[in-house]
């Protein structure tokens, strides 16, 4: 068995780079150990193969400083809460057993992140329940979800707290960038997306979220249950 710290599990490959990927840098920075899982091989997408998009991946772990990452191969652009993709899952998390899980905020315009949200929710429950799928592995539940808002449409959502990532903000934006194969219209398309145009778009995400704390750049992540906290004096950020 293998026990990580933090898991970041997202719909596809350079997700979690997108909506958490200074925060991911940070950890690891820390020496904790942090895996990436992405649900689907992003084969439904229109830029970049399969193949080529798992290279990426693994390169953008690499300057994460991710300890791991994979793949769980259930269907891009078909993603949706039923029992066969959700013990998918549930294998994922009962091999890994992460103490702390960050996903996707549960509102998106992408009906696979909307539809993540939900399978990963439902994943962590059910991963607890002893008798579910013992083949799958032993019972283990996450002990806290906490959900990603950077450059996402659930943008507008109150965070629960923000996280500098101004010293990693050079590296989050190389973790993205590994992904060139996104970055680079496909014979016949219309619209390009070129790298420079994104990151004014992640920068003023980022900005924003920094903003909310006094900081120059931030991610934001938001909790569905309060946060214990128990040192006062540990409480960071200003309110005057």
């Amino acid at each position: 068995m293998s026990d990580f710290e933090i898991a970041a599990l997202c719909a596809h490959p350079d997700d979690a780079e997108l909506t958490m990927g200074g925060t991911l840098a940070l950890e690891a920075s820390r020496g904790r150990r942090v895996a990436i899982v992405d649900l689907t091989r992003g084969e439904s997408g229109s830029r970049g193969t399969p193949e080529t998009r798992a290279r990426e991946a693994t390169e953008a772990a690499r300057i994460l400083g991710a300890a791991h990452r994979e793949a769980l191969g259930l269907p891009d652009s078909r993603l949706c809460a039923v029992p066969e993709q959700r013990d998918v899952i549930v294998e994922a998390l009962r091999r890994l057993r992460p103490r702390l899980v960050l996903l996707p905020h549960w509102e998106q315009r992408h009906p696979d992140h909307t539809a993540a949200s939900r399978l990963i929710y439902d994943a962590c429950f059910v991963a607890g329940l002893r008798a579910h799928r013992p083949d799958l592995g032993a019972a283990f539940r996450p002990a806290k979800l906490v959900y990603a808002t950077s450059v996402t449409e659930a943008e507008e959502v109150k965070p629960s707290f923000v996280v500098d990532i101004t010293p990693f903000w050079e590296t989050k934006l190389k973790a993205i960038a590994a992904f060139a194969s996104q970055f680079v219209a496909t014979p016949g398309e219309n619209v390009a997306l070129p790298f420079d145009g994104f990151r004014r778009a992640a920068e003023l995400s980022a900005r924003r979220a920094g903003q909310r704390i006094g900081v120059e750049y931030g991610e934001g992540f938001v909790t569905r249950e309060p946060l214990r906290l128990d040192d006062l004096s540990t409480l960071g950020g200003r309110s005057l």
